[in-house]
């Protein structure tokens, strides 16, 4: 089933490199295909947004809803993760002078944007250093205090797959009245991550990777209520509420002054795009987030996690090590130099076994990252391949 549902697998050996890009379904086809031809056929009222807003923008929220276990007021499209992040933070005011909190090992988009951010609102930057490339919620929480705006940092780390207690973080930084904003390109879609039962206030995940919406821009953002009440966004129009009710019904009218104040949209469409949604994101991220949702995520989560254990208990007993476990990011420690090792990863690639090689301040391995299409087959075929490039 996965081979005709996936039909890139028939490209690889094993394709274990979903951390870096995932692969598509070819439902999604079926999804983009309906809107187009709807617009090249001018089926239906698709020069009206609450026509396409009905048929093509709500399906998808509801999925990223019902991944998430919250409700679609709760939920909004973005283009991967960074402009989803920063369409956040830029509906936010935190005062001059408080402080962030993130970590030092982070994917290079989470740093880039903060440092412009905190330049910008004069916010000090509290960057958490790792041990041995691991991060502990208890070293986290000795650099947040009541001057803590928010500490924001990814829930399951690019590099080393460690995977942060969110429940944790949420408790330190609502302590000090501060947000928990979670990048979770590298959990949703593989793992559970229900962010109202762990008290986070806003996430975003771009698409291309666990979400199986590989090049298509597609991306979700959380937001909880209490950040949506305090979120001051920059308003377009169409992240405001329709003042009869459909924008259709508005356009006409004659007395219809451009400058009158308009009420912000309800729930996370407030912090929408302001203008005309993509659409044809939205119809083909539906499509990948319908099958996540129809295998379950928590199945998808003890599938993987039982193929990732396969690798470390195969790695551990030939000697080698793993940065981190509990997520579906398995990063080998070869302890062979990096020149070695990244011969090691281009051999794999030459045998057809895809993989990543990553580092980050000194630390790096071989990245495996099994997801649903996955079978144990592949883990042989990757354990196989790997123990005979390394010579033994």
């Amino acid at each position: 089933m996965m081979k005709s549902t996936f039909p890139a697998l028939g490209k690889f050996r094993a394709y274990l490199n979903t951390a870096s890009l995932g692969l598509m379904p070819s439902s999604v086809l079926q999804r983009s295909n309906e809107l187009l031809i709807n617009v090249i056929d001018f089926n239906g009222a698709v020069n009206s947004v609450d026509y396409m807003d009905e048929v093509f923008l709500k399906p998808v929220l509801r999925e990223a809803a019902r991944l998430m276990k919250t409700e679609r007021e709760n939920v909004g499209l973005s283009i991967q993760t960074t402009e989803g992040l920063r369409r956040i933070l830029l509906s936010l005011n935190p005062r001059r002078g408080q402080n962030i909190v993130s970590l030092d090992t982070e994917f290079p988009t989470l740093p880039a944007l903060l440092r412009s951010y905190s330049t910008r609102h004069g916010l000090e930057l509290r960057v958490v250093k790792n041990r041995n490339g691991i991060h502990t919620v208890g070293d986290i929480e000795r650099v947040v205090d009541d001057d803590t705006f928010a500490v924001i940092l990814s829930s399951v780390n690019w590099v080393t797959g460690q995977r942060l207690n969110l429940r944790e973080l949420s408790e330190i930084a609502h302590e000090h009245g501060a947000y928990l904003i979670i990048d979770a390109v590298q959990q949703l879609g593989s793992l559970r991550l229900y962010p109202e039962r762990e008290g986070v206030d806003a996430l975003s995940a771009g698409g291309e990777k666990w979400l199986l919406s590989p090049d298509t821009g597609a991306g979700l953002i959380y937001i909880s209520r209490e950040l949506i009440e305090g979120a001051k966004p920059l308003t377009g129009l169409l992240n405001m509420e329709p003042p009869t009710g459909k924008w259709s019904d508005w356009w006409g009218l004659p007395e219809k002054n451009p400058w009158s104040e308009l009420k912000p949209a309800r729930g996370a469409r407030k912090l929408d795009f302001g203008g005309g949604p993509p659409y044809l994101v939205a119809a083909a991220f539906r499509a990948s987030l319908e099958l996540i949702n129809d295998v379950g995520i928590e199945k998808i989560e003890r599938h993987n996690l039982r193929l990732s254990a396969r690798i470390i208990d195969e790695v551990l007993s030939a000697g080698l090590r793993v940065m981190a476990k509990g997520s579906a990011i398995v990063t080998i420690k070869t302890d062979r130099d990096y020149t070695e090792e990244d011969r090691i990863y281009r051999e794999l690639t030459e045998k057809g076994i895809s993989v990543s090689h990553r580092g980050v301040l000194g630390h790096y391995g071989i990245r495996v990252s099994p997801h649903l299409y996955n079978t144990m087959e592949d883990m042989e075929a990757f354990l196989e391949e790997l123990f005979s490039v390394m010579g033994g």
